[in-house]
């Protein structure tokens, strides 16, 4: 147990990455470093998930990269073994997590890790839509600027979840660089990862405004 009473796994198999994946994301993955085919073949034998965290500085391949300390579970929906012995998957983002410790990389990175979930009450549900009804009309102006976009359809996004799972979905699909995805995983409560996205997406209408201005 950890200092706020989350539990605490030793030892979990760590994918670092280029990107983030947020909690109940789907990511598809191609694996073909030799530790991280290891690192797979555990998993699907063990049904076991592993953790993704963002590389904040250095290359994927090869090690000596700096990591994130907060990352996201990942658990292995579907996968395919080449002959070759690379890898196809396409895992979904489970619940967020911090790192207390990271274990030495043999045969792949592994972490001793504690939970990381919301501190605090939530927000109502009303808040996630508002925002979410804020990037789908950004998302309209975009598309007739000519720009193509995917449809967020607000009503469909919202169907069947609370307001924590909500508000990853919307930072799913706001469109954001990795260092930006990273800070909004890294937010303590559901609040303040919602007003990291309203920051991001009013960026964007910035951005779209000064373009439509322009044209």
């Amino acid at each position: 147990m950890n200092e706020h009473g989350d539990r605490s796994r030793s030892e979990t198999p760590m994918f670092p990455l280029g990107t983030v994946l947020f909690p109940g994301a789907t990511l598809p993955l191609h694996i073909f470093e030799e530790r991280y085919r290891s690192l797979v073949q555990r998993c699907v034998s063990g049904d076991e998930l592993f953790g993704i965290v963002l590389i904040e500085k250095g290359h994927e391949v090869g090690g000596g990269d700096v990591r994130s300390s907060v990352g996201c579970l990942a658990r292995i929906l579907e996968h395919r073994k080449f002959p070759d012995g690379r890898w196809a998957l396409v895992v979904r983002g489970e619940s967020r997590f911090s790192v207390d410790e990271w274990l030495p990389d043999n045969p792949y990175p592994q972490a001793r890790i504690s939970d990381f979930p919301d501190d605090g009450d939530g927000v109502p549900m009303e808040r996630c839509l508002a925002v979410l009804e804020r990037l789908a009309a950004w998302v309209s102006d975009a598309t007739k600027q000519g720009y193509e976009m995917p449809v967020v359809d607000a009503e469909a996004i919202a169907v069947g979840v609370d307001a924590e799972e909500l508000s990853y979905r919307v930072a799913q699909l706001t469109p954001a660089g990795s260092f930006d995805r990273q800070k909004i995983l890294s937010q303590a409560t559901c609040a303040k990862r919602l007003d990291c996205i309203e920051e991001l997406i009013a960026g964007l209408e910035e951005v779209l405004d000064a373009t439509g201005d322009n044209t």
